[in-house]
């Protein structure tokens, strides 16, 4: 199995022996982006949790039912075109040729070509993300029934050839549980689905002595790591894989059979990780004046499902927005990824 990572800052020519990079997990405006994150660091931080509160009381004023944050989510600010063009012009600066996979949260990005797609699947006590990357287009949209059935989305996915199942940032959990108890949660989906997962990810918005402690686990389960950027604003993926693969259809054989997999981290990498998030939630909450659907303002990204189908951004639920959590938000999200 070859598996190795490099750094571009140690020897800037090792990627010219590759005619390809591939950019994984990155997020456009289709992706639903959970909220539910908002209470559990409103717990750990008092600031944020003042601000948390004042929210949900608005709008259970405003509409005489409770504010769940579950039922709503936040969208980045770039469309398909633009994270296409975002990530293969940084790729190309390398010399390389680009291949992109944008893998929206339950839900699909429209890609001309290839359908791919973070799926969450919660499992016990924690949350999974799995990368599904190259389904068939016409059949992309059956995955969304199994998020809720572990077992039958893995046999559905064993039938689909060029397909390739990445286990995103195996040792974060979305949930919030402990890493022990997550860990456990990872090592027994590994031990049943073993045969259906391709590769963990090395995961560009992580520290790196998590992603030493992938790589362990990776090396344990005998499988490869691939790269995945987790980019939601317009700083381009930190990692890229690099192949000389020439379509999608043959990157996925090199690491589904021949467990060949090159990762490459990029020079942002290098920058203190919580400045880099912070810079990137900041991108986020910012003003769009150039959205491509016209959602200008954070209130107009925003949505929440009212009742089973029906979804209203925030700007017409609570015409006064949300940026109420914009003071809280930044420092708290940058401090959890020290």
């Amino acid at each position: 199995m070859s598996n190795p990572v490099h750094f571009y800052w140690n020897d800037p020519s090792y990627a010219r022996q590759f005619r390809t990079g591939a950019s994984l997990h990155s997020h456009t405006l289709h992706s639903r982006e959970s909220m539910d994150f908002v209470p559990r660091l409103a717990r750990r931080m008092p600031p944020l949790r003042w601000q948390a509160g004042l929210f949900p009381a608005r709008f259970e004023r405003a509409h005489g039912i409770p504010f769940v944050f579950e039922k709503g989510w936040w969208t980045p600010p770039l469309d398909m075109a633009g994270a296409c063009a975002l990530e293969s012009g940084q790729i190309e600066k390398f010399g390389l040729r680009p291949m992109v996979s944008l893998t929206d949260h339950d839900a699909f990005a429209g890609q001309a070509g290839m359908s791919s797609v973070e799926l969450t699947v919660k499992l016990e006590s924690s949350i999974l993300h799995l990368g599904i990357h190259n389904l068939p287009p016409k059949r992309a949209n059956e995955v969304l029934a199994y998020r809720a059935h572990p077992a039958g989305l893995m046999g559905w996915l064993s039938q689909l050839p060029h397909v390739l199942v990445v286990l995103n940032h195996p040792l974060w959990d979305e949930g919030g549980s402990e890493g022990a108890t997550h860990r456990c949660v990872v090592e027994r989906f590994l031990a049943r689905y073993k045969r259906d997962i391709h590769a963990l990810e090395l995961n560009g918005l992580r520290p790196w002595r998590e992603s030493e402690t992938v790589m362990e686990m990776a090396k344990a389960w005998g499988l490869p790591t691939v790269s995945g950027g987790d980019r939601h604003g317009f700083e381009p993926n930190a990692n890229i894989n690099l192949t000389n693969a020439e379509t999608f259809d043959e990157f996925v054989d090199e690491i589904r059979r021949w467990r060949m997999s090159s990762v490459l981290f990029l020079p942002q990498y290098r920058i203190l990780l919580a400045v880099r998030v912070a810079r990137n939630v900041l991108e986020v909450l910012r003003d769009q004046p150039d959205h491509s659907l016209g959602w200008r303002r954070l209130q107009d990204r925003v949505f929440y499902e009212t009742q089973p189908g029906v979804v209203r951004s925030i700007a017409e639920l609570l015409p006064g927005g949300i940026q109420w959590l914009v003071p809280g938000l930044v420092p708290a999200i940058a401090k959890t990824s020290a």
